[in-house]
């Protein structure tokens, strides 16, 4: 028997133990129609896979970002990775350039197309976010659409040939038509949702008078640490860089 993450419709299935809750489950990865092996973590041998249904009594699911407080940093990872591989799965069954079935490759973790030789890894989408600073008060906006219940920092997808940097430059200027600069890498996260890579900076303020593109951008203001609106959770980086700007 092996070890496995399983997912039904992007959501983990979970079980609770004597010592807590676990995504662990204890199976044949034989059994399942889509899996893919994992890293290794803890001397373990980990399969991630799709359930059609509950693969025990009493499991029950949650979201990835539910599962953060959940588990340890470790297994959350994981996880996250178990779920960015099975997207890339299910999205690269046939071949982009032919059209044919795609194979797994021998010794990589790729799919190869048989018939003309063309190769597909696993996606990923680099992504900026950015906290603006001025002086002691920090940028948030918030979506259009009232899809998100709190305010964050303005992010966006990097473009064919642009640097990290200019796309935060970007960014900026277009969702909320401000100039920033002493733009400077602050650090990054994997951000399986469903396979985005986020690389999280730091600018400051220099021009411009805040307008919100009214398309990606609802609202935006500065605020300061005594005047916080609701702000993502600890699961992101943006929370991150919220933190470390305010604490001294």
């Amino acid at each position: 028997m092996k070890r496995l993450l399983l997912f039904s419709d992007d959501q983990l299935w979970i079980r609770h133990t004597p010592e807590g809750p676990s995504c662990l489950f204890d199976a044949d990865p034989a059994a399942f129609a889509l899996t893919e092996p994992l890293p290794a973590y803890a001397a373990e041998e980990v399969f991630a896979a799709e359930s059609a249904g509950p693969p025990a009594p009493g499991a029950e699911r949650v979201t990835l970002r539910a599962l953060f407080d959940l588990v340890t940093p470790q297994r959350y990872a994981q996880a996250g990775l178990a779920r960015q591989l099975l997207h890339w799965r299910r999205a690269h069954r046939f071949c982009g350039a032919c059209g044919a079935p795609l194979q797994r490759h021998a010794s990589e973790r790729a799919m190869v197309c048989p018939a003309c030789g063309h190769t597909a890894y696993p996606r990923i989408n680099p992504v900026v976010i950015t906290l603006v600073a001025r002086g002691d008060q920090i940028l948030l906006t918030r979506k259009a659409g009232g899809v998100l219940p709190f305010w964050s920092l303005v992010a966006g997808f990097v473009e064919a040939n642009e640097t990290l940097e200019q796309a935060v430059a970007r960014e900026i200027a277009e969702e909320v038509g401000l100039r920033v600069t002493d733009i400077r890498y602050a650090a990054s996260q994997p951000w399986p949702y469903p396979n985005n890579l986020m690389f999280g900076f730091t600018a400051a303020y220099e021009s411009g008078s805040i307008t919100p593109d009214g398309v990606e951008i609802a609202e935006a203001g500065w605020f300061g640490r005594d005047d916080l609106p609701p702000i993502p959770s600890r699961v992101s980086i943006a929370r991150r860089l919220i933190d470390a700007f305010f604490t001294p």
